[in-house]
């Protein structure tokens, strides 16, 4: 896309360009000259290659799946039959061979419910000759087999991420939420002011919150894997896949963790799974995605109000739409008029996004049949990509970081959260940054949790959020130049105000009142040698913190190592408790 950028700087009038007041004109003059629209032709999302259905490559992999079935290594035979599964074409002998085949895996592994269901699919696939005659008669036996021993069932709900899942819904079902913003608690508000925006602030108090108080839980609006992830997790959710995958029905880039999960995804994998989406970094994507599962008909129906938003771009017209109904983590709405900051960026930024979204957009709306009516009509298409040229400044600044924790026993201290994708959230997206958050985040999938980091004690006290640059572990001016490259502002917090000191020269202890506990020590102590955590020990570091905060309340000064040091396991507690986590030797 730069090259293009730098072909298009030879056609575009760039004062004409720069003239242009909003997201909206500036799209509208791009596509108004036809010398860059034939330019832009050459470079959209063509039809992918990469990632198509293949019987050979199937059958190949079928075939490993035998080899190690024969060497009774049930646990490789069912990798090689999930990518069968992968690579067999829709509806072909190559599928059923490969359902088939994954059904005798999981008998032998006792997921005799697994094992049934691919059977049934197995079945549905099969012809009427007499080679699949037999074969049906061997699922049909399976199939009685796996009622037969169904009292021995190995559960599949045993491992790590369904016990998050599960712990997930326990603690929705424990808060009470805020009637207003539905996804935060009722401990946590939104304020709005002229120099912090909307934010995020302490409500409904009546005695100390401890660390740990619930602040939000919400789903991300849309979401997308990295790369690195696209064969290990599901699209849908961003499970890690276990046990078995079920793949797109036209593409082997796509793969879930149930059906229901690929039935969801329809959505908006319909108009993505033909396109070169490798082409795109993780930003570019997401700001597609928005637009796939919004969906042409919410966007053709809202088509006067969001362009008449695209035109002003305000900020006054942000905050007075938001004061007039709940604020819904699903309302795309919401999406759309979070902060862009495009009065703060360049000329060549500006230009840059605005050729990508032109990219995107054209390449949607001529390959796919996402819209019909833009194919045939400018004033769409320069709606459409208007739209994905404000995503593609939004999301840099509000799009949060998905995170699965490796931990690893062999090495427990190497153990570590590791970017898997990236959201958007429509309430977490208000959370304020402070290089000394209040508040932490954990991710179960692609659902985030906000719990309190340290005490609070009154109500209005904003609560912040750290944007990847915590004072103990970067120096002030490291902090300052990301935050401004990538978020537009100078911090004003008070690490940066008072210019605190990174770790190595905090004061020893928790601070000016030294506070010790034993218990601490040895949860410690416990930790740092390797030993995994118990949720004893998560709630003596949650404890400790407190004692401190509430000991030290009149304290606003730096806190020392002992204090840092209970903050930073909290947050490893947090890890193995209540994040998406992934066990390797």
């Amino acid at each position: 896309m730069q090259s293009l950028a730098n072909l298009a700087s030879n056609i575009i009038d760039r004062e004409a360009f720069a003239s242009c007041t909003n997201d909206f004109s500036r799209i509208s003059y791009l596509l108004s000259c036809s010398e860059f629209v034939s330019l832009l032709q050459k470079s959209l999302l063509d039809e992918q290659t990469t990632y198509l259905k293949c019987s050979k490559t199937s059958t190949e992999y079928r075939e490993k799946g035998n080899e190690a079935y024969a060497s009774h290594n049930n646990n490789l035979a069912l990798t090689f039959y999930n990518q069968a599964i992968r690579y067999a074409p829709s509806y072909s002998r190559e599928l059923s061979l490969a359902y088939g085949n994954r059904s005798a895996t999981l008998f032998n592994l006792k997921y005799y419910y697994l094992a049934s269901q691919d059977v049934h699919r197995g079945l549905n696939l099969l012809s009427l000759n007499e080679e699949d005659d037999k074969r049906r008669e061997r699922l049909e036996q399976r199939l009685q087999q796996c009622l037969k021993n169904k009292s021995e069932e190995i559960q599949t709900n045993d491992n790590e991420n369904n016990r998050v899942e599960n712990e997930l819904e326990q603690l929705k079902s424990n808060q009470t939420f805020n009637v207003n913003y539905p996804s935060l608690t009722t401990y946590a508000d939104i304020h709005t002011s002229l120099d912090r925006g909307r934010h995020v602030v302490s409500a409904n108090i009546s005695s100390l919150l401890k660390p740990g108080t619930i602040i939000l839980i919400e789903q991300a609006y849309a979401s997308v894997l990295l790369p690195s992830a696209w064969l290990t997790h599901c699209h849908t959710c961003l499970r890690r896949l276990h046990l078995i995958l079920f793949s797109c029905s036209q593409c082997t880039r796509a793969v879930y963790c149930s059906l229901d999960c690929l039935q969801q995804s329809i959505v908006w994998h319909a108009f993505e799974c033909r396109l070169t989406i490798d082409r795109l970094d993780k930003m570019q994507l997401l700001a597609l995605r928005l637009i796939t599962k919004t969906g042409w008909q919410y966007l053709y129906k809202n088509k006067l109000e969001f362009e008449n938003y695209l035109k002003q771009n305000s900020t006054e017209y942000q905050i007075e739409n938001h004061k007039q109904k709940i604020y819904e983590w699903n309302n795309y709405e919401n999406i759309l008029k979070l902060e862009t900051n495009s009065h703060k960026r360049t000329i060549d930024d500006l230009f840059q996004r605005s050729i990508q979204a032109c990219i995107i957009g054209l390449s949607l709306i001529n390959n796919t049949s996402f819209s019909r009516d833009a194919y045939e009509k400018i004033d769409y298409q320069i709606y459409i990509c208007s739209l994905i040229l404000s995503h593609l400044q939004s999301l840099p600044c509000n799009a949060h970081e998905i995170s699965e924790f490796i931990y690893h026993r062999l090495s427990p201290l190497s153990s570590s959260c590791i970017e898997i994708g990236a959201g958007i959230y429509a309430t977490l997206s208000l959370f304020n940054h402070s290089c000394n958050p209040n508040v932490i985040r954990n991710f179960i999938g692609k659902t985030v949790i906000v719990r309190l980091l340290s005490s609070i004690s009154s109500n209005n006290i904003e609560l912040l959020d750290n944007y990847g640059c915590l004072s103990a572990t970067m120096d002030k001016n490291e902090r300052q130049k990301k935050l401004d490259e990538q978020y537009h502002f100078e911090c004003q917090c008070q690490p940066c105000i008072e210019q605190w000191p990174n770790y190595d020269q905090l004061p020893e202890g928790t601070g000016e009142k030294n506070i010790t506990s034993k218990k601490f020590d040895e949860a410690f102590k416990r930790l740092i040698d390797g030993e995994r955590p118990s949720i004893n020990d998560l709630n003596i570091f949650e404890e400790f913190i407190a004692q401190c905060d509430e000991q030290m309340q009149e304290n606003k000064n730096v806190k020392g190592k002992v204090y840092n040091n209970a903050q930073e396991a909290y947050k490893q507690c947090l890890n193995f408790f209540y994040h998406s986590i992934h066990i390797e030797d």
